[in-house]
């Protein structure tokens, strides 16, 4: 059976909380990650922190260093749940649930589908690419529109 997914495909279009949520994940995807070797970065930098005398930090690092591990050890990469949140409708049927469970649910069913970690990766980056287009232009088509009102009064 083939199953029909549609995407957000620009941020004028799709809720707020999904755009943040979004933007959410990716963040985490390119400052905490999930593999070994993020975690091992992670627990270098706060050996580091602590011999620098700078505890706050050398927190910080660990407990992203725990955030890794966890994304790792739940075998989720952050930029899947954000794929995941840019989807609109599964067979028609509206995505509404973007808590961390409803994602993973969502993503889940993706990878039943046979979705690739390239396809991911290359998905997301295109979003990403398209909504900064998008919004840009939007800010400043709504700024233009600003500049003209004033110069006018």
């Amino acid at each position: 059976k083939n199953v029909e997914v549609e995407f957000y495909d620009s941020i004028e279009e799709m809720p707020h909380r999904r755009y943040m949520k979004f933007n959410k994940e990716m963040m985490r995807q390119n400052e905490v990650g999930n593999s070994v070797i993020d975690i091992f970065k992670r627990i270098e930098r706060a050996i580091q922190f602590i011999g620098a005398e700078q505890t706050d930090k050398a927190l910080k690092e660990l407990s992203n260093a725990k955030m890794s591990f966890n994304y790792a050890n739940a075998e989720l990469q952050p930029c899947g749940l954000a794929l995941a949140s840019m989807v609109k409708t599964i067979d028609g049927k509206e995505q509404t649930d973007i808590t961390s469970d409803g994602l993973r649910s969502v993503l889940s069913l993706l990878q039943d589908l046979g979705i690739t970690k390239r396809e991911v990766e290359e998905t997301t980056e295109t979003i990403k690419k398209k909504s900064k287009e998008n919004l840009k232009s939007s800010f400043l088509s709504s700024l233009r529109g600003k500049i003209s009102s004033i110069i006018r009064r």
